[in-house]
């Protein structure tokens, strides 16, 4: 099979730090979701993103709970633990953008079956973190087409790992209260308020993706980030932000 043309010009873009062109990214943007998907299997090979072959890690998503879901791997690499240390991020590791998203990332302890529901999914879930994720576009301009976002990973750069809580997921964390301060003052603190209500309610789904598109459903010790409750913050340098959830613990980030 070719490599697709947004696949090359991807690789590129990782490799250089330098983004598409707005007119490149429109031009390249697949044609459909199976081709997104096919850019991103080919993007990750290229680069070496998956030691074995497959993904440890996803970002999930969708618009509401009648949408249809997307989701994109997340590289080997992009996985970051740092405690309830603050991890450093330098600015001029980002192409377009320095979007933070706080979120809470579950990891299994078992592995799922192709047929897991909702409740195997919770009763597979070992262990919850406060997790940011940082949002990167490798293109200039706005609005560009959908395909094009999720052939791009749909914006992720990399996940941190902040505290975790073991001992599976709790019915509690669905409407948790979450925290956030920016540069030593409060910016955000609410319970609840992901998008979906249910931050697990796309993982079913998601486990019968991973086997359509990597030939293996979710296992033991793969992670997922369940989507941001607080919205997208652009960050600069200079900027520190911390985030704790409660019952689970504390992620932060600074950007230099």
């Amino acid at each position: 099979m070719s490599t697709h043309p947004l696949s090359e010009a991807l690789i590129t873009a990782w490799l250089s730090g330098t983004p598409l062109t707005e007119t490149q990214a429109r031009k390249l943007a697949p044609a459909d979701e199976v081709s997104a998907y096919l850019v991103q299997q080919q993007t990750g090979s290229a680069l070496g993103w998956f030691a074995d072959g497959r993904p440890r890690a996803w970002k999930i998503g969708a618009g509401s709970r009648s949408a249809r879901p997307t989701s994109s791997p997340i590289a080997d690499g992009a996985i970051l633990h740092t405690g309830g240390l603050p991890f450093r991020f330098a600015a001029a590791r980002a192409h377009t953008l320095i979007g933070v998203e706080v979120e809470l990332a579950v990891q299994f302890a078992r592995p799922l079956p192709p047929d897991a529901d909702a409740a195997a999914v919770r009763a597979a879930i070992g262990t919850v973190f406060a997790a940011i994720e940082i949002c990167d576009i490798r293109a200039t301009g706005e609005n560009l087409p959908a395909t094009f976002y999720l052939a791009d990973l749909q914006n992720n750069h990399c996940l941190i790992l902040g505290e975790r809580r073991d001992g599976g997921w709790r019915d509690s964390d669905d409407a948790g209260e979450v925290a956030i301060t920016l540069n030593g003052a409060e910016y955000k603190r609410q319970h609840g308020g992901h998008p979906l209500g249910d931050p697990l309610h796309l993982l079913p789904w998601l486990n019968r993706h991973a086997q359509r598109q990597y030939g293996s459903t979710l296992q033991a010790g793969d992670l997922v980030t369940t989507g941001t409750w607080t919205g997208l913050y652009p960050a600069r340098a200079g900027d520190r932000l911390c985030a704790r959830y409660a019952d689970v613990g504390r992620v932060a980030i600074d950007v230099i």
